[in-house]
């Protein structure tokens, strides 16, 4: 059996290490993917401090996945030698993206547009559907904002506001925001992040080094928050700045809060569980076209040296909060052999 070099968790809670790991073949209804890029999460820190979401050990994390289909297993049809694509790996797998070669179900694939690289379409599984499926996905899977991926601006005239505005999820929350049509998107994010959120569609934007949590007022109050931070502080401050009869949603595991007229919709991403096969498929055909025409602009990268030897650091720095505006992605295919 051939094999490759992968970042394994030999246990749970164990370190990672690099090692030497088997190519997996494909099985029926999969295809093998050469991992050109991944993207790395703070999910992935979750997922190992608790030991939660992990199928089994030795386990291989890494959702953000961007690649090129190497082959593919029996009946697919849709996908052939060569194939760029980009994935969220499935969360009860023992094989995601930080290894050199990796299986994924054919099903959830999206083609890589030609106008971004392997690093930009890395930044988008994850990040993307989590804030796609909070805001757009129908009830109780988010908040069904627009679960049939209508284009004509469903929500003119309504105001928003995306509390950790410059993380991976909150940058695509304010682009689905403005293409959803609200008028007024209020940013809640460090100061050197307001031109790019600009950009991106932010109608006005808050320093949050200036204004803590505790003191965040917006006025008049918004319609629609979503907070991508994992703070409890975050979360109290969404429900203060909402509307009577608002909606929030948070990216914060097993957070808890509620209050009368004030729904809340808690979400973790994109988990191809059945109650999201409609809307998932809604996505993977809606996204590439969002991403051609500039609709969704990926986060901007920082790339890893030294291949996935560096993870494992990379991941402190995030945890220690020392990442912010990027989205950092490692090279599998620089590691050494």
């Amino acid at each position: 059996m051939s094999t490759q070099q992968a970042l394994i968790i030999p246990s749970p809670k164990a370190p990672f290490i690099l090692a030497l790991h088997p190519i997996p073949s494909p099985s029926k209804g999969e295809v093998l993917l050469k991992v050109i890029s991944v993207g790395l999460n703070p999910v992935n820190l979750i997922q190992h401090a608790l030991d939660l979401m992990i199928a089994g050990y030795p386990a291989v994390l890494g959702l953000d996945i961007a690649g090129v289909v190497e082959d593919v297993g029996e009946d697919v049809q849709e996908f052939f030698k060569g194939d760029e694509v980009y994935v969220s790996s499935e969360w009860s797998t023992l094989e995601g993206g930080f290894q050199q070669y990796t299986t994924v179900p054919a099903s959830i694939l999206i083609r890589k547009p030609s106008n971004v690289s392997f690093d930009e379409a890395a930044t988008l599984p994850v990040t993307f559907s989590t804030a796609c499926v909070g805001l757009f996905a129908p009830s109780p899977i988010g908040l069904g904002l627009n679960p049939t991926f209508s284009w004509d601006k469903p929500h003119q005239g309504k105001s928003s506001l995306v509390i950790g505005g410059g993380t991976s999820t909150g940058q695509f929350a304010v682009q689905l925001l403005k293409f959803l049509g609200f008028t007024r998107i209020v940013a809640y994010a460090s100061k050197v992040h307001f031109g790019r959120l600009r950009h991106l569609g932010a109608t006005e934007c808050i320093d949050r080094t200036e204004v803590p949590l505790d003191a965040l007022a917006v006025a008049p109050p918004v319609k629609v928050v979503f907070d991508a931070t994992f703070g409890a502080g975050a979360l109290n401050a969404a429900y203060d700045a909402v509307v009577e009869g608002g909606s929030v949603v948070t990216v914060r595991p097993m957070a808890k809060c509620d209050r009368e007229g004030r729904a809340v919709t808690l979400v973790h991403g994109y988990l191809a569980r059945p109650e999201h096969t409609t809307f998932g498929k809604l996505l993977m055909k809606n996204l590439p076209e969002l991403v051609e025409r500039g609709l969704i602009v990926s986060n901007r990268v920082e790339v890893l040296p030294n291949g996935l030897a560096e993870i494992p650091a990379a991941l402190d720095r995030i945890k220690a909060g020392g990442v912010s505006g990027v989205k950092l992605v490692a090279h599998p295919q620089d590691s050494a052999t």
